[in-house]
């Protein structure tokens, strides 16, 4: 073994060695976020996720995303996504998916929670010359007719960042409302997998303690987290039991992916 090889491996010992330090020093650092799920309730978690989501700055980053969707998001669209049809884009942003989807036929309806967002897709649209109906909508309040569309699509992880499990339910029931029968429904999410954001070990325990007690934030969940912002990270079986409760037919899921195709029967 020669010198040369012996100081380049004390080099990558040393970069994993930091590396241990720094997401020691981060979980630290990042304990006062998780803290504050269990002060703020859903109704301020909510109120955080929209003024964030509305800023210039995030508007102006979603601005410059052109009009794209990720291998998984192409491979599930192709599959399952005729090139015809009704499509409602929730939480669209500033019309990545919207802009593509038009392109490729379909009659797509969008909608987001942030003004900011919807001005910049309608913006984008217009010069693009592709007739995008754009509407600022709540997820939790869809102000769409029963039956009017053959597909949903919701990426982006954005049903992950829906407070708490009764929000995410009445979601999925007003979504399924929305959807012809047969209809397709593609959706993101974040898993336990994702990372070091979701509280675990001791510290799930203290906030599940905690919550039981008042003031503390009595719909906390195991799963609820801060990641940039607050985001619920699911379970296998907690996420299938909420498409289920909303009567949806689980047709194809590349959990690993984050991903979930559901019908409607």
């Amino acid at each position: 073994m020669s010198l040369r090889y012996f100081v380049g491996y004390s080099f990558i010992l040393l970069s994993r060695l930091l590396r241990k330090v720094l997401e020691s020093t981060w979980r630290v650092v990042s304990l006062p976020e998780q803290c504050a799920l269990l002060i703020w309730t859903p109704r301020e978690i909510d109120r955080h996720s929209r003024t964030d989501w509305n800023s210039w700055p995030t508007v102006r980053d979603h601005v410059n995303s052109d009009d794209w969707l990720d291998t998984w998001e192409l491979t599930l669209v192709e599959r399952y996504f005729a090139n015809k049809g009704e499509l409602l884009d929730l939480a669209c942003g500033a019309g990545r998916e919207a802009l593509l989807l038009a392109r490729r036929g379909l009659a797509v309806t969008a909608c987001d929670w942030s003004p900011r967002m919807i001005a910049e897709a309608q913006r984008r649209a217009r010069e693009a010359n592709l007739p995008i109906r754009f509407e600022v909508a709540d997820l939790y309040d869809l102000p769409y007719p029963e039956d009017a569309f053959d597909y949903l699509m919701l990426t982006n992880i954005a049903y992950s960042y829906v407070f708490p499990r009764w929000r995410r339910v009445r979601f999925l029931r007003q979504a399924y409302t929305v959807l012809k029968p047969g209809g397709v429904f593609i959706t993101s999410f974040a898993h336990g997998a994702h990372g070091s954001s979701a509280p675990r070990g001791l510290l799930l325990w203290i906030l599940g303690g905690l919550s039981r007690y008042a003031p503390f934030n009595k719909e906390y969940e195991p799963g609820d987290g801060f990641a940039d912002t607050f985001v619920h990270f699911f379970q296998q079986h907690d996420l299938k039991q909420e498409f289920e409760e909303a009567q949806f037919i689980i047709t194809d899921w590349p959990w690993k992916r984050g991903y979930a195709v559901l019908t409607k029967g």
